[in-house]
Protein backbone atom coordinates (compact mmCIF):
# COMPACT_ATOMS: atom_id res chain seq x y z
CA UNK A 1 0.00 0.00 0.00
CA UNK A 2 1.36 3.43 -0.99
CA UNK A 3 2.04 5.68 1.98
CA UNK A 4 1.75 9.43 1.48
CA UNK A 5 3.72 11.99 3.46
CA UNK A 6 1.61 14.84 4.75
CA UNK A 7 2.55 18.28 5.95
CA UNK A 8 1.79 19.58 9.44
CA UNK A 9 -0.61 22.27 10.58
CA UNK A 10 1.72 25.04 11.80
CA UNK A 11 1.22 28.44 13.40
CA UNK A 12 1.55 29.93 9.94
CA UNK A 13 -1.21 27.60 8.68
CA UNK A 14 -3.48 28.74 11.51
CA UNK A 15 -2.87 32.41 10.72
CA UNK A 16 -3.70 31.87 7.06
CA UNK A 17 -6.87 29.97 7.95
CA UNK A 18 -7.89 32.77 10.34
CA UNK A 19 -7.26 35.36 7.63
CA UNK A 20 -9.48 33.33 5.27
CA UNK A 21 -12.53 32.61 7.46
CA UNK A 22 -12.06 34.79 10.54
CA UNK A 23 -10.44 33.78 13.82
CA UNK A 24 -13.83 32.92 15.32
CA UNK A 25 -14.28 30.20 12.68
CA UNK A 26 -11.00 28.41 13.40
CA UNK A 27 -10.84 26.18 16.46
CA UNK A 28 -7.92 24.50 18.20
CA UNK A 29 -9.81 23.86 21.43
CA UNK A 30 -9.22 20.28 22.48
CA UNK A 31 -12.84 19.72 23.54
CA UNK A 32 -14.01 20.69 20.04
CA UNK A 33 -11.37 18.58 18.33
CA UNK A 34 -12.51 15.60 20.41
CA UNK A 35 -16.15 16.19 19.38
CA UNK A 36 -15.14 16.20 15.71
CA UNK A 37 -13.10 13.02 16.15
CA UNK A 38 -16.18 10.75 16.21
CA UNK A 39 -19.26 9.87 14.20
CA UNK A 40 -21.59 6.97 15.03
CA UNK A 41 -18.97 4.35 14.13
CA UNK A 42 -16.40 2.84 16.50
CA UNK A 43 -13.55 4.87 15.06
CA UNK A 44 -11.85 7.93 16.50
CA UNK A 45 -9.46 10.25 14.63
CA UNK A 46 -8.79 13.76 15.92
CA UNK A 47 -8.19 16.71 13.57
CA UNK A 48 -5.45 19.25 14.16
CA UNK A 49 -7.79 22.16 13.51
CA UNK A 50 -11.49 22.72 12.75
CA UNK A 51 -12.37 25.34 10.13
CA UNK A 52 -15.88 26.62 9.35
CA UNK A 53 -16.07 28.26 5.91
CA UNK A 54 -19.08 30.28 4.82
CA UNK A 55 -18.52 30.59 1.05
CA UNK A 56 -17.24 28.68 -1.97
CA UNK A 57 -14.33 31.09 -2.27
CA UNK A 58 -13.25 30.38 1.30
CA UNK A 59 -13.37 26.62 0.65
CA UNK A 60 -11.26 27.05 -2.49
CA UNK A 61 -8.71 29.17 -0.61
CA UNK A 62 -8.44 26.56 2.17
CA UNK A 63 -7.87 23.81 -0.39
CA UNK A 64 -5.16 25.82 -2.15
CA UNK A 65 -3.43 26.34 1.18
CA UNK A 66 -3.75 22.65 2.06
CA UNK A 67 -2.48 21.59 -1.37
CA UNK A 68 0.56 23.85 -1.10
CA UNK A 69 1.49 22.30 2.27
CA UNK A 70 0.12 18.79 1.51
CA UNK A 71 -2.17 18.99 4.56
CA UNK A 72 -5.09 16.51 4.68
CA UNK A 73 -8.60 18.03 4.48
CA UNK A 74 -11.69 16.16 5.64
CA UNK A 75 -15.11 17.65 4.73
CA UNK A 76 -17.86 17.09 7.30
CA UNK A 77 -21.58 17.80 7.45
CA UNK A 78 -23.68 16.82 10.45
CA UNK A 79 -21.49 13.82 11.30
CA UNK A 80 -24.39 11.32 11.21
CA UNK A 81 -22.26 8.79 9.29
CA UNK A 82 -21.92 5.25 10.65
CA UNK A 83 -18.80 4.42 8.60
CA UNK A 84 -16.07 6.80 9.80
CA UNK A 85 -16.29 8.65 6.47
CA UNK A 86 -16.14 12.21 7.93
CA UNK A 87 -13.30 11.41 10.35
CA UNK A 88 -9.79 12.84 9.75
CA UNK A 89 -7.78 9.61 9.55
CA UNK A 90 -4.57 11.58 8.95
CA UNK A 91 -5.43 14.59 11.11
CA UNK A 92 -5.04 17.93 9.38
CA UNK A 93 -7.94 20.27 8.62
CA UNK A 94 -11.52 19.31 9.47
CA UNK A 95 -13.76 21.31 7.15
CA UNK A 96 -17.09 21.85 8.92
CA UNK A 97 -19.55 22.75 6.15
CA UNK A 98 -22.60 23.37 8.34
CA UNK A 99 -22.33 27.18 8.21
CA UNK A 100 -23.09 27.02 4.47
CA UNK A 101 -26.75 26.22 5.05
CA UNK A 102 -28.78 28.55 2.83
CA UNK A 103 -31.47 27.87 0.26
CA UNK A 104 -30.11 29.96 -2.60
CA UNK A 105 -33.00 29.78 -5.03
CA UNK A 106 -36.35 28.05 -5.46
CA UNK A 107 -37.29 28.04 -9.14
CA UNK A 108 -40.75 26.50 -9.42
CA UNK A 109 -41.01 27.34 -13.13
CA UNK A 110 -37.94 25.23 -13.88
CA UNK A 111 -38.68 22.66 -11.12
CA UNK A 112 -35.38 23.18 -9.26
CA UNK A 113 -34.00 24.31 -5.92
CA UNK A 114 -30.42 25.44 -5.30
CA UNK A 115 -28.93 24.92 -1.83
CA UNK A 116 -25.66 25.08 0.03
CA UNK A 117 -24.25 21.78 1.36
CA UNK A 118 -24.96 22.52 5.04
CA UNK A 119 -28.72 22.69 4.46
CA UNK A 120 -30.51 20.11 6.65
CA UNK A 121 -32.79 17.67 4.81
CA UNK A 122 -35.95 18.15 6.89
CA UNK A 123 -35.43 21.93 7.02
CA UNK A 124 -35.33 22.02 3.22
CA UNK A 125 -38.53 20.01 2.99
CA UNK A 126 -40.31 22.28 5.47
CA UNK A 127 -39.75 25.15 3.03
CA UNK A 128 -40.49 23.15 -0.12
CA UNK A 129 -43.79 21.88 1.31
CA UNK A 130 -45.07 25.46 1.25
CA UNK A 131 -44.64 25.43 -2.52
CA UNK A 132 -46.26 22.00 -2.94
CA UNK A 133 -42.98 20.17 -3.59
CA UNK A 134 -40.50 18.00 -1.72
CA UNK A 135 -37.06 16.38 -1.89
CA UNK A 136 -37.89 12.64 -1.72
CA UNK A 137 -34.77 10.92 -0.26
CA UNK A 138 -35.71 10.31 3.36
CA UNK A 139 -32.94 8.80 5.51
CA UNK A 140 -33.68 8.13 9.17
CA UNK A 141 -31.23 10.93 10.01
CA UNK A 142 -33.26 13.49 8.00
CA UNK A 143 -33.84 15.78 11.03
CA UNK A 144 -30.06 16.30 11.24
CA UNK A 145 -28.26 15.18 8.08
CA UNK A 146 -27.17 17.76 5.53
CA UNK A 147 -27.77 17.77 1.79
CA UNK A 148 -23.99 17.85 1.27
CA UNK A 149 -23.60 14.69 3.34
CA UNK A 150 -26.42 13.06 1.42
CA UNK A 151 -24.67 13.92 -1.85
CA UNK A 152 -21.37 12.55 -0.51
CA UNK A 153 -22.95 9.18 0.34
CA UNK A 154 -25.72 9.07 -2.29
CA UNK A 155 -28.14 8.72 0.62
CA UNK A 156 -31.47 7.02 0.08
CA UNK A 157 -33.88 6.13 2.88
CA UNK A 158 -37.50 5.11 3.15
CA UNK A 159 -38.77 6.34 -0.22
CA UNK A 160 -35.92 5.12 -2.44
CA UNK A 161 -37.94 2.17 -3.72
CA UNK A 162 -40.13 4.59 -5.71
CA UNK A 163 -38.21 7.86 -5.95
CA UNK A 164 -34.62 6.67 -6.14
CA UNK A 165 -31.53 7.80 -4.26
CA UNK A 166 -30.05 11.30 -3.93
CA UNK A 167 -28.21 10.85 -7.23
CA UNK A 168 -31.48 10.79 -9.19
CA UNK A 169 -32.40 14.24 -7.87
CA UNK A 170 -29.15 16.15 -8.40
CA UNK A 171 -28.96 18.22 -11.60
CA UNK A 172 -25.67 20.04 -11.10
CA UNK A 173 -22.98 20.71 -8.53
CA UNK A 174 -20.49 23.43 -7.78
CA UNK A 175 -17.31 21.65 -6.73
CA UNK A 176 -14.10 22.97 -5.18
CA UNK A 177 -11.26 20.75 -6.36
CA UNK A 178 -8.23 19.85 -4.21
CA UNK A 179 -6.25 22.26 -6.42
CA UNK A 180 -8.45 25.13 -5.22
CA UNK A 181 -10.15 25.53 -8.60
CA UNK A 182 -13.97 25.65 -8.73
CA UNK A 183 -15.86 23.76 -11.43
CA UNK A 184 -19.53 23.20 -12.26
CA UNK A 185 -20.80 19.75 -13.21
CA UNK A 186 -24.07 18.93 -14.94
CA UNK A 187 -26.57 21.40 -16.37
CA UNK A 188 -29.46 23.65 -15.34
CA UNK A 189 -31.65 21.72 -17.76
CA UNK A 190 -33.63 18.65 -16.71
CA UNK A 191 -31.54 16.48 -19.02
CA UNK A 192 -28.17 16.85 -20.73
CA UNK A 193 -25.58 14.50 -22.28
CA UNK A 194 -23.09 17.14 -23.43
CA UNK A 195 -20.22 15.84 -21.31
CA UNK A 196 -19.07 12.99 -19.11
CA UNK A 197 -21.45 12.68 -16.16
CA UNK A 198 -19.19 14.15 -13.48
CA UNK A 199 -22.21 14.93 -11.33
CA UNK A 200 -23.08 11.28 -10.90
CA UNK A 201 -19.41 10.47 -10.32
CA UNK A 202 -19.13 13.00 -7.50
CA UNK A 203 -22.41 11.94 -5.88
CA UNK A 204 -21.43 9.01 -3.68
CA UNK A 205 -17.68 9.78 -3.77
CA UNK A 206 -17.62 10.38 0.02
CA UNK A 207 -15.87 13.74 -0.19
CA UNK A 208 -12.76 12.23 -1.81
CA UNK A 209 -12.84 14.00 -5.21
CA UNK A 210 -13.81 17.55 -4.28
CA UNK A 211 -15.76 19.63 -1.78
CA UNK A 212 -19.35 20.28 -2.88
CA UNK A 213 -20.21 23.95 -2.34
CA UNK A 214 -23.54 24.30 -4.18
CA UNK A 215 -26.19 21.75 -5.17
CA UNK A 216 -29.11 22.00 -7.59
CA UNK A 217 -31.93 19.52 -6.95
CA UNK A 218 -35.01 18.63 -8.96
CA UNK A 219 -38.34 19.43 -7.34
CA UNK A 220 -40.92 16.65 -6.95
CA UNK A 221 -44.63 17.45 -6.44
CA UNK A 222 -46.09 16.34 -3.11
CA UNK A 223 -48.42 13.37 -3.71
CA UNK A 224 -52.12 14.03 -3.43
CA UNK A 225 -52.88 11.05 -1.21
CA UNK A 226 -51.35 8.36 1.02
CA UNK A 227 -52.50 4.90 2.09
CA UNK A 228 -50.67 3.09 4.87
CA UNK A 229 -50.77 -0.37 6.44
CA UNK A 230 -48.70 -2.12 9.09
CA UNK A 231 -48.32 -5.89 9.51
CA UNK A 232 -46.59 -8.08 12.06
CA UNK A 233 -45.34 -11.62 11.47
CA UNK A 234 -44.02 -14.37 13.70
CA UNK A 235 -40.93 -14.85 11.47
CA UNK A 236 -38.86 -12.69 9.15
CA UNK A 237 -38.83 -15.04 6.15
CA UNK A 238 -42.53 -14.53 5.20
CA UNK A 239 -41.96 -10.76 5.16
CA UNK A 240 -39.12 -11.10 2.66
CA UNK A 241 -41.16 -13.47 0.47
CA UNK A 242 -44.17 -11.14 0.57
CA UNK A 243 -42.06 -8.12 -0.40
CA UNK A 244 -40.52 -10.01 -3.33
CA UNK A 245 -43.99 -11.02 -4.51
CA UNK A 246 -45.29 -7.44 -4.26
CA UNK A 247 -42.39 -6.22 -6.41
CA UNK A 248 -42.94 -9.05 -8.91
CA UNK A 249 -46.60 -8.00 -9.15
CA UNK A 250 -45.41 -4.59 -10.50
CA UNK A 251 -46.80 -2.71 -7.51
CA UNK A 252 -44.60 0.24 -6.50
CA UNK A 253 -45.32 1.56 -3.00
CA UNK A 254 -43.22 4.50 -1.85
CA UNK A 255 -42.25 2.55 1.29
CA UNK A 256 -41.76 -1.11 2.14
CA UNK A 257 -40.03 -0.81 5.51
CA UNK A 258 -39.01 -3.70 7.75
CA UNK A 259 -38.01 -4.13 11.41
CA UNK A 260 -37.19 -7.45 13.03
CA UNK A 261 -39.12 -8.28 16.20
CA UNK A 262 -36.27 -7.08 18.43
CA UNK A 263 -35.97 -3.79 16.54
CA UNK A 264 -39.73 -3.22 16.39
CA UNK A 265 -40.11 -3.86 20.11
CA UNK A 266 -37.38 -1.34 20.94
CA UNK A 267 -38.64 1.27 18.45
CA UNK A 268 -42.29 1.12 19.49
CA UNK A 269 -41.29 1.33 23.15
CA UNK A 270 -39.05 4.28 22.26
CA UNK A 271 -42.10 5.95 20.66
CA UNK A 272 -44.18 5.07 23.76
CA UNK A 273 -46.88 3.37 21.73
CA UNK A 274 -48.73 0.13 22.46
CA UNK A 275 -50.99 0.27 19.41
CA UNK A 276 -48.92 -2.28 17.49
CA UNK A 277 -48.43 -5.77 19.01
CA UNK A 278 -44.98 -7.42 19.18
CA UNK A 279 -43.63 -9.16 16.10
CA UNK A 280 -41.59 -8.70 12.95
CA UNK A 281 -42.82 -5.43 11.48
CA UNK A 282 -43.61 -4.42 7.89
CA UNK A 283 -44.79 -0.93 6.96
CA UNK A 284 -46.32 -0.33 3.53
CA UNK A 285 -47.06 3.15 2.28
CA UNK A 286 -48.54 3.99 -1.11
CA UNK A 287 -48.71 7.53 -2.49
CA UNK A 288 -50.03 9.29 -5.56
CA UNK A 289 -53.56 10.16 -6.57
CA UNK A 290 -56.45 9.00 -4.37
CA UNK A 291 -57.38 6.43 -7.01
CA UNK A 292 -53.85 5.04 -7.41
CA UNK A 293 -53.08 4.78 -3.69
CA UNK A 294 -56.32 2.89 -3.06
CA UNK A 295 -55.65 0.59 -6.00
CA UNK A 296 -52.06 -0.13 -4.97
CA UNK A 297 -52.94 -0.82 -1.35
CA UNK A 298 -55.83 -3.04 -2.38
CA UNK A 299 -53.38 -4.98 -4.57
CA UNK A 300 -50.85 -5.37 -1.74
CA UNK A 301 -53.26 -6.63 0.92
CA UNK A 302 -54.16 -10.01 -0.65
CA UNK A 303 -50.48 -10.76 -1.24
CA UNK A 304 -49.61 -10.01 2.39
CA UNK A 305 -52.51 -12.09 3.68
CA UNK A 306 -51.18 -15.12 1.79
CA UNK A 307 -48.23 -15.10 4.20
CA UNK A 308 -50.45 -15.08 7.29
CA UNK A 309 -49.51 -11.98 9.26
CA UNK A 310 -50.43 -12.09 12.94
CA UNK A 311 -51.65 -8.48 12.84
CA UNK A 312 -52.93 -6.08 10.14
CA UNK A 313 -53.86 -2.45 10.48
CA UNK A 314 -54.72 -0.25 7.52
CA UNK A 315 -55.00 3.49 8.05
CA UNK A 316 -55.40 6.80 6.25
CA UNK A 317 -55.02 8.73 9.52
CA UNK A 318 -52.08 11.16 8.97
CA UNK A 319 -51.10 11.17 12.64
CA UNK A 320 -50.93 7.36 12.83
CA UNK A 321 -49.00 7.27 9.57
CA UNK A 322 -46.46 9.75 10.93
CA UNK A 323 -46.12 7.74 14.14
CA UNK A 324 -45.41 4.54 12.20
CA UNK A 325 -42.82 6.26 10.00
CA UNK A 326 -41.24 7.88 13.06
CA UNK A 327 -41.07 4.50 14.80
CA UNK A 328 -39.24 3.04 11.81
CA UNK A 329 -36.86 6.03 11.76
CA UNK A 330 -36.25 5.56 15.49
CA UNK A 331 -34.85 2.05 15.01
CA UNK A 332 -31.19 2.94 15.58
CA UNK A 333 -31.60 5.28 18.59
CA UNK A 334 -34.00 2.76 20.12
CA UNK A 335 -31.53 -0.11 19.72
CA UNK A 336 -28.70 2.02 21.09
CA UNK A 337 -30.42 2.00 24.47
CA UNK A 338 -30.12 -1.80 24.76
CA UNK A 339 -26.33 -2.22 24.91
CA UNK A 340 -23.30 0.05 25.44
CA UNK A 341 -22.16 -0.23 21.79
CA UNK A 342 -24.33 -0.25 18.66
CA UNK A 343 -22.89 -0.61 15.13
CA UNK A 344 -25.32 -0.31 12.23
CA UNK A 345 -24.26 -2.02 9.00
CA UNK A 346 -25.54 -1.53 5.46
CA UNK A 347 -25.97 -4.15 2.74
CA UNK A 348 -28.27 -4.81 -0.20
CA UNK A 349 -29.37 -8.10 -1.74
CA UNK A 350 -31.06 -9.16 -4.99
CA UNK A 351 -34.80 -9.43 -4.30
CA UNK A 352 -34.71 -13.14 -5.14
CA UNK A 353 -32.29 -13.74 -2.23
CA UNK A 354 -34.08 -11.64 0.41
CA UNK A 355 -35.75 -14.51 2.25
CA UNK A 356 -32.51 -16.45 2.54
CA UNK A 357 -30.56 -13.35 3.55
CA UNK A 358 -32.93 -12.26 6.31
CA UNK A 359 -32.92 -15.75 7.80
CA UNK A 360 -29.15 -16.24 7.89
CA UNK A 361 -28.53 -12.70 9.18
CA UNK A 362 -30.85 -13.42 12.11
CA UNK A 363 -28.69 -16.45 12.89
CA UNK A 364 -25.33 -14.61 13.16
CA UNK A 365 -25.39 -14.23 17.00
CA UNK A 366 -25.74 -18.00 17.42
CA UNK A 367 -22.24 -18.38 15.96
CA UNK A 368 -20.88 -16.28 18.84
CA UNK A 369 -23.19 -17.42 21.62
CA UNK A 370 -20.49 -17.36 24.29
CA UNK A 371 -19.46 -13.77 23.51
CA UNK A 372 -22.70 -11.90 24.36
CA UNK A 373 -22.85 -10.47 20.81
CA UNK A 374 -26.40 -9.56 19.77
CA UNK A 375 -27.96 -8.40 16.50
CA UNK A 376 -31.17 -6.77 15.35
CA UNK A 377 -32.18 -6.06 11.76
CA UNK A 378 -34.22 -3.42 9.93
CA UNK A 379 -34.19 -1.61 6.62
CA UNK A 380 -35.69 -0.73 3.29
CA UNK A 381 -36.76 -4.20 2.24
CA UNK A 382 -38.52 -3.00 -0.91
CA UNK A 383 -35.17 -2.46 -2.63
CA UNK A 384 -33.34 -5.22 -0.75
CA UNK A 385 -31.45 -2.82 1.56
CA UNK A 386 -30.96 -3.94 5.17
CA UNK A 387 -29.17 -2.57 8.23
CA UNK A 388 -28.09 -5.48 10.44
CA UNK A 389 -27.11 -3.81 13.72
CA UNK A 390 -24.62 -5.37 16.10
CA UNK A 391 -25.02 -4.74 19.83
CA UNK A 392 -22.24 -5.45 22.31
CA UNK A 393 -19.84 -3.80 24.77
CA UNK A 394 -16.77 -2.46 23.03
CA UNK A 395 -14.97 -2.22 26.38
CA UNK A 396 -14.93 -6.02 26.65
CA UNK A 397 -12.17 -7.58 24.53
CA UNK A 398 -14.10 -10.79 23.82
CA UNK A 399 -17.20 -8.91 22.68
CA UNK A 400 -15.17 -6.53 20.50
CA UNK A 401 -13.42 -9.47 18.87
CA UNK A 402 -16.75 -11.25 18.31
CA UNK A 403 -18.10 -8.10 16.63
CA UNK A 404 -15.19 -8.01 14.16
CA UNK A 405 -15.76 -11.70 13.42
CA UNK A 406 -19.49 -11.07 13.06
CA UNK A 407 -18.73 -8.29 10.58
CA UNK A 408 -16.65 -10.67 8.48
CA UNK A 409 -19.42 -13.26 8.69
CA UNK A 410 -21.96 -10.73 7.45
CA UNK A 411 -20.00 -9.45 4.47
CA UNK A 412 -17.78 -12.38 3.49
CA UNK A 413 -20.10 -15.30 4.22
CA UNK A 414 -23.54 -13.81 3.57
CA UNK A 415 -23.63 -10.59 1.55
CA UNK A 416 -21.06 -11.32 -1.16
CA UNK A 417 -21.89 -15.05 -1.65
CA UNK A 418 -25.58 -14.14 -2.09
CA UNK A 419 -24.74 -11.64 -4.81
CA UNK A 420 -25.24 -8.58 -2.61
CA UNK A 421 -23.33 -5.35 -2.20
CA UNK A 422 -21.42 -4.23 0.91
CA UNK A 423 -23.22 -0.88 1.03
CA UNK A 424 -26.47 0.37 -0.44
CA UNK A 425 -26.56 3.92 0.93
CA UNK A 426 -24.13 4.51 3.81
CA UNK A 427 -20.84 4.39 1.90
CA UNK A 428 -17.50 2.68 2.42
CA UNK A 429 -15.73 5.02 4.84
CA UNK A 430 -13.34 3.10 7.08
CA UNK A 431 -15.55 0.23 8.20
CA UNK A 432 -16.15 -1.47 4.82
CA UNK A 433 -12.91 -0.55 3.03
CA UNK A 434 -11.46 -4.03 3.51
CA UNK A 435 -14.30 -5.65 1.55
CA UNK A 436 -14.43 -3.41 -1.54
CA UNK A 437 -11.89 -5.36 -3.58
CA UNK A 438 -13.66 -8.64 -2.78
CA UNK A 439 -16.84 -7.20 -4.30
CA UNK A 440 -15.45 -5.34 -7.31
CA UNK A 441 -12.17 -7.05 -8.10
CA UNK A 442 -8.60 -5.81 -8.26
CA UNK A 443 -8.78 -4.17 -11.70
CA UNK A 444 -11.97 -2.20 -10.96
CA UNK A 445 -10.50 -0.95 -7.68
CA UNK A 446 -7.33 0.07 -9.52
CA UNK A 447 -9.47 2.21 -11.84
CA UNK A 448 -11.24 3.77 -8.84
CA UNK A 449 -7.85 4.71 -7.39
CA UNK A 450 -6.73 6.23 -10.70
CA UNK A 451 -9.87 8.38 -10.76
CA UNK A 452 -9.07 9.53 -7.23
CA UNK A 453 -5.49 10.36 -8.29
CA UNK A 454 -6.74 12.32 -11.30
CA UNK A 455 -8.86 14.60 -9.10
CA UNK A 456 -6.53 14.61 -6.11
CA UNK A 457 -2.91 13.75 -7.04
CA UNK A 458 -1.58 14.71 -3.60
CA UNK A 459 -4.25 12.60 -1.84
CA UNK A 460 -5.15 15.43 0.55
CA UNK A 461 -8.94 15.14 0.37
CA UNK A 462 -10.52 12.72 2.86
CA UNK A 463 -7.48 10.42 2.51
CA UNK A 464 -7.12 6.75 3.32
CA UNK A 465 -10.78 5.88 3.10
CA UNK A 466 -13.74 5.50 0.77
CA UNK A 467 -13.78 4.18 -2.76
CA UNK A 468 -10.47 5.71 -3.86
CA UNK A 469 -8.24 4.27 -1.14
CA UNK A 470 -5.61 3.41 -0.16
CA UNK A 471 -7.14 2.33 3.09
CA UNK A 472 -5.93 1.93 6.65
CA UNK A 473 -5.87 -1.52 8.19
CA UNK A 474 -8.79 -1.90 10.57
Amino acid sequence: MVKYRYGRVTERTIRELQDTVGAENVSLRDEELICYSRDSSLYEYKPDVVVRPSSSEQVATILRLAGRETIPVTPRGAGTSSTGSPLPVKGGILLDMTAMDEILRIDVENMTVEVEPGMVCDSLNEVLFEYGYFFPPDPASSPACTIGGMVANNAAGNRAIKYGTTREHVLWLELALPSGKIIHTGSRTLKSVSGFDLTRLVVGSEGSLGVVTKICLKLTPIPESFATAVFTFDNVEPIARAVSKIRAAKILPDMLEFMSAKTAGAALEYMKTREIPPGNFLLIDCDGSKESTTRDMNSCLPILKEFRPSYIQRTEDPSLREMLISARKAALPALSRLRPTTCMEDCTFPLSRLAEATTVIEDIPSKFASSNLDLANFGHLGDGNMHPTFMFDDRVEGERRAFQQGLDTLYRQIVLPLGGTITGEHGIGVVRAQYIEEEHGEEAVRLMRRIKELFDPKQILNPYKGKGGPWPIR
